[in-house]
């Protein structure tokens, strides 16, 4: 494969990797807000495992990519070196084991312990971004603006699978879509407005988003979100009040909006895999 194709295999892969953070979070988070339920701790589990198998093929990769290598052998020995002395290494095994724990709270039942170290490991992906290679006070800012973004993108994209779970088992799915509906809309409002400010650093000229990959990828992102609130307002005003009746297609309706989230997830990934107009020249990790 050629270069480009190896960087969007990266990207994919970490889109991967933060999909299953996003639901290991989520997962604990809503349980923590609403309440535990039966099935809650599987699922808990399962975002482990995605974020695991995700971030796994990411490391390689990314090794791969930092030690020029393409024998496994030379990817192989090269490991170490990047999980030790590389922000990217320590960083990613670290969220990691915070992941774990964070599962092994669940588990106990200590949701909200769960809930806060899985949190606070979603948001130190943002020091894998392109506010923490800038750096200065644009990069600062941009650091800022990245945490606000993934950490509202968590609390609604990854909360969506343990959603389906609750409208389906909960005796009042009516009070919880709706309960739910409020944290969503505070989500929404944070990721649009944080998405602006990162759009408007990183890319500046709106040239730019029809001329640079970059742009391309963020066009196609913004796509994909725009879809994805659309879908959300359909179950929010159509098929929220006519529960439990419409319970069947509620759920559904989510199980789209997971899927669109995962491809949004995808494209997320590929993005912060790629240099953006406004730090043209500098390589990405």
């Amino acid at each position: 494969m050629g270069d480009s194709a190896w960087l969007v295999l990266r990207g994919l892969c970490r889109g991967l990797h933060l999909a299953g953070y996003f639901a290991g979070f989520g997962t604990a988070f809503f349980a923590a807000l609403f309440g535990p339920l039966p099935g809650l701790k599987r699922l808990a589990w399962a975002g482990f495992v995605l974020a695991l198998v995700g971030g796994a093929a990411w490391f390689w990769l990314q090794t791969a990519y930092f030690a020029s290598a393409n024998a496994p052998a030379s990817v192989f020995a090269a490991l170490p070196l990047v999980a030790g002395y590389t922000r990217f290494g320590w960083l990613t095994l670290a969220r990691m084991g915070v992941l774990l724990l964070a599962m092994l709270c669940a588990q106990a039942g200590r949701w909200r312990v769960a809930a806060l170290l899985a949190g606070l490991g979603v948001l130190a992906q943002s020091w894998l971004g392109h506010g923490a290679a800038m750096g200065g006070p644009e990069g600062n800012a941009l650091l800022a603006f990245s945490l606000l973004h993934i950490g509202a993108a968590a609390c609604w994209l990854g909360t969506l699978p343990a959603l389906a779970l609750g409208i389906a088992r909960s005796d009042t799915p009516q009070a919880l879509a709706q309960a739910y509906s409020r944290l969503g809309l505070i989500c929404v409002a944070l990721i649009l407005a944080s998405a602006f400010l990162q759009y408007w650093l990183l890319i500046g000229h709106l040239s730019a988003v029809l001329t640079t990959g970059y742009g391309a990828a963020a066009l196609l992102k913004t796509v994909l979100f725009a879809a994805l609130l659309a879908l959300a307002a359909r179950n929010r005003f159509r098929l929220t009040p006519t529960l439990p009746a419409s319970r069947k297609a509620l759920r559904h309706a989510i199980a789209w909006e997971i899927a669109l989230g995962l491809i949004l997830l995808a494209a997320a990934g590929v993005l912060m895999q790629l240099p953006p107009p406004a730090m043209a020249g500098m390589e990405m990790g």
